[in-house]
């Protein structure tokens, strides 16, 4: 699904250049579940940014669904992450004036669709993480656990083929978190959703089925 191959990306300012990424190589096949781990500087979220193609690399090429990408403008690159990917933030980055039904739209907004099957995917992604007696609510009326699962509905609402989590639980206690972690776990389970995940919890990386260590913005297994 991705293929990361030799892999670099360097952020320059007019004073300095940072290696955040250096030679990676890395492949995620369909139906995988896998997290990273790392101590905090390590690359982790780059990496993230660059298999969700929010980000191009410095060096090195990323393949999806095939295709290399570096030849794709700015329009086909977002109508790719719009309908092939689904993002789930430590922060949720949820907007706090509209309605958790509102928020979980979002994404659907920049489809050919109608605000009658929007409102549809969205309450239907709602239901699945649980949150059907929430949708009239803000964001701020909500827990933190709450937040991340409207954040995993948005995510999910446009049926993408591969969630990327960046420290989905980082935010949350551990009861939270466990369920935070049991709908990636079912989602990939029933829906056969992709997931990459980003954590710091090594309890939680061995309920995925591998683990890629980085370390000073190299692949170290």
């Amino acid at each position: 699904m991705i293929r990361l191959e030799h892999v670099d990306k360097v952020y320059r300012t007019a004073r300095m250049e940072t290696m955040a990424l250096s030679n990676i190589n890395l492949e995620i096949d369909a139906g995988d579940f896998v997290s990273v781990m790392g101590p905090s500087g390590c690359g982790k979220s780059t990496l993230l940014n660059l298999m969700g193609l929010l980000d191009e690399p410095t060096g090195g090429t990323v393949v999806f669904a095939g295709e290399p990408i570096d030849s794709y403008d700015d329009v086909r690159l977002a109508r790719l992450r719009n309908h092939k990917v689904g993002f789930v933030f430590q922060s949720f980055h949820l907007i706090a004036d509209l309605r958790v039904v509102d928020n979980v739209e979002i994404p659907l907004l920049y489809r050919r669709m109608s605000g009658k099957e929007r409102r549809r995917r969205a309450l239907a992604a709602l239901d699945r993480v649980g949150l059907s007696s929430r949708v009239h609510h803000f964001p701020t009326e909500l827990s933190g656990g709450q937040q991340q699962r409207v954040a995993i509905a948005r995510a999910i609402v446009g049926r993408p083929e591969i969630l990327l989590a960046d420290e989905p639980t980082g935010n949350l206690d551990s009861q939270m978190g466990e369920e935070i972690m049991a709908i990636l776990e079912e989602l990939h389970r029933d829906e056969k959703t992709t997931v990459v995940m980003v954590t710091h919890e090594a309890g939680l990386a061995e309920r995925t089925s591998r683990t890629v260590r980085l370390f000073d913005g190299r692949q170290v297994n």
